[in-house]
């Protein structure tokens, strides 16, 4: 164990003098933006670090062992939803100075929609990545031997932490950067252990994983209308999957940010086109490792889908290794906690407090940033230390509270895109009866998280639009 603390001590230390080495913060814009200055392929990293949380590293593979290959229909939307972004939403955020997604929505509905769905990002963001920042101290505390997570939350929250407060967006795009080259190492390296410890090349072990976990398509007609809206397949998967990368890496401040940080146009729209394609390539090796894991352990049984990746790493890897992979999950967790720190904290400055607007010092502004990027974090924080386990798998919960809320915001979007006048009342209407309409379902009703988007987008785009009609009248 001393080998692997000593591993992930130094990585945690690595990447903290690496990100404050790229800290150069001159103003208010240079913090949460860069100065738009951001090259798009750094960019479109730190777009598939920010989205791949510890969550995806624990969780994915864990969702491919207790069940099939079905989670690649939602990958496979997640690209077609990144198409209709960049067809769609960027042009209208390059139009004029954006600093914030939402910054869009004051030029179309006025300050009260802005400050409105910003409010709906702090809680969306708040709680689905305090589930991401406790999934991380899971490992941390198996390895450690904590009596509880919190030890391990606060280990990983303040490491965290120091890079992001002092460098902003910067430092967090470029050790994006080099996390998702750790934890995509850390993944390939997996299998290729799996093949040394069973003593068989890779594509023996294909044939020890049963038929029916390669399952890639599925329809979701096999057991009727239960399992049409309560399981993985090609209309949950790509449909669901098309809106809730539309809602997240169009609406979403945490991904908006990585785009609106690039010089132009063209470059935004290459990075988040090409996050999709990688997205897709990572998905798949994920859920190979997962496959290869079953087959490792002989489909030992678990009670947990999220224990499933620590106890392999923890209980079957030799020293060194251990400690390389659990490396892995932290720069996974940590990507995701950095970028949503500075996102929150530049949508708390920007849109809430306008401390850009404020006949202020530069330099106080940025101040006050990095004063708002510590409370963040301790909130965050708490957030962690008081959640409980839950027998679905993280990423799905992760999942389901952001879909929850996506539907509404990409409906309110689109309706500031394509209608010239639309009342603000109306289209704000639109998205509490969509969060409330989809919080009913998913407690009435086994509905799978896919369809949340869905359900909550028509549910906003029609009632909004309605009553937009009406009031013109």
């Amino acid at each position: 164990m001393t080998i692997d603390i000593a591993v992930i001590a130094f990585y945690m230390i690595a990447v903290n003098v690496i990100g404050l080495s790229c800290a150069r913060v001159t103003s208010v814009n240079d913090y949460f933006l860069g100065n738009r200055t951001i090259p798009w392929p750094v960019a479109c990293f730190s777009i598939v670090a920010t989205e791949t949380s510890s969550l995806t590293f624990i969780s994915i593979p864990g969702l491919a062992y207790i069940s099939n290959l079905g989670f690649m229909q939602v990958a496979l939307g997640y690209v077609l939803g990144r198409f209709l972004v960049a067809g769609v939403l960027l042009p209208r955020y390059f139009t004029g100075n954006m600093e914030t997604a939402y910054q869009f929505l004051q030029s179309r509905f006025g300050l009260t929609a802005r400050r409105a769905i910003s409010v709906i990002f702090h809680i969306t963001r708040l709680l689905a990545d305090g589930i991401r920042l406790f999934a991380t101290a899971i490992p941390l505390s198996l390895l450690m031997g904590f009596d509880g997570y919190w030890q391990a939350i606060i280990i990983i929250g303040l490491t965290t932490f120091v890079y992001t407060l002092y460098g902003g967006i910067r430092s967090v795009a470029i050790v994006d950067t080099i996390q998702l080259v750790v934890y995509l190492v850390s993944a390939v390296s997996g299998i290729l252990v799996i093949s040394h410890i069973m003593g068989m090349p890779v594509h023996e072990i294909f044939g020890l994983i049963p038929a029916d976990r390669l399952i890639f398509f599925s329809s979701g007609l096999e057991n009727g209308i239960k399992g049409f809206f309560g399981t993985y397949n090609m209309f949950s998967g790509i449909i669901g999957g098309a809106l809730l990368s539309f809602a997240s890496h169009g609406t979403d401040h945490l991904i908006v940010q990585r785009v609106l940080s690039c010089r132009d146009l063209p470059s935004a729209r290459k990075a988040m086109i090409w996050s999709g394609i990688l997205v897709l390539v990572q998905f798949a090796l994920f859920m190979t490792w997962g496959l290869f894991i079953y087959a490792a352990l002989g489909g030992k049984p678990f009670d947990l889908p999220d224990t499933i990746m620590p106890y392999f790493i923890i209980n079957k890897l030799p020293p060194g290794i251990r400690g390389f992979m659990l490396a892995g999950i932290f720069a996974a967790a940590m990507s995701t906690i950095s970028s949503s720190i500075n996102s929150i904290s530049s949508s708390t400055a920007m849109d809430l407090l306008m401390i850009s607007r404020r006949d202020i010092p530069e330099k106080r502004k940025v101040q006050l940033s990095r004063v708002i990027s510590f409370v963040w974090t301790l909130v965050m924080m708490l957030i962690a230390v008081f959640l409980k386990d839950t027998k679905s798998p993280l990423v799905e919960l992760g999942l389901s509270i952001a879909s929850i809320t996506y539907g509404g915001m990409l409906g309110i979007f689109l309706q500031g895109a394509l209608f010239k006048k639309f009342s603000d009342r109306a289209a704000l209407a639109g998205v509490v009866a969509s969060i409330a309409s989809v919080l009913a379902i998913s407690a009435a009703f086994k509905v799978f998280w896919p369809w949340f988007v869905p359900v909550g987008f028509a549910v906003s785009f029609l009632t909004g639009t309605l009553l937009n009609m009406a009031a013109r009248r």
